[in-house]
């Protein structure tokens, strides 16, 4: 989902921007095994990380959207 760079910068500078934080370092840390050691996983290790990643994505976009739903109704 594209979020408007204003609901970022409040959700990065919020009670949120911790968290935010974390789900970004973990993505990365999950996308890179994934990258490099793709070939020694096996497909339920894949099937894992991939749902893990999902679940972060998820966690992102919902704390986010509260918001940019919080920017359209000032």
């Amino acid at each position: 989902m594209n979020y408007s760079k204003k609901a970022l910068w409040i959700a990065s500078n919020s009670e949120f921007g911790e968290r935010l934080a974390k789900i970004t370092k973990e993505h990365v840390s999950l996308a890179k095994e994934l990258i490099l050691n793709r070939r020694y996983m096996t497909a339920r290790d894949r099937e894992i990380v991939m749902t893990h990643i999902e679940t972060l994505r998820q966690e992102r976009d919902s704390i986010i959207s509260l918001f940019e739903e919080n920017r359209s109704e000032a």
